[in-house]
């Protein structure tokens, strides 16, 4: 991945973020920490499990812990964001 295509799904999370709508909230907010996640390391055998993932989420103070795993499980795959679970 280039660092081009990096800044482009870190925008379209933005977007997501922005979304007056909770579950794209918090899915972006979780893609954004997996596509970083994904940047820096793109081993997908090292993810993080669902609980791990879970703690960060509500340590961020999420509101749809399920949406913000989602995110970030897509993110650290690489995925293009999809806005919801």
């Amino acid at each position: 991945m280039t660092h081009a295509e990096f800044e482009n799904l870190l925008l379209l999370a933005d977007r997501l973020i922005a979304s007056s709508e909770p579950r794209k909230t918090e899915y972006g907010r979780g893609y954004q920490c997996g596509i970083k996640f994904h940047f820096d390391d793109a081993r997908t055998e090292l993810l993080p499990d669902h609980y791990s993932i879970a703690d960060v989420a509500r340590r961020n103070g999420s509101r749809d812990v399920h949406a913000y795993i989602c995110g970030y499980r897509d993110g650290c795959k690489g995925l293009k964001p999809e806005g919801a679970c």
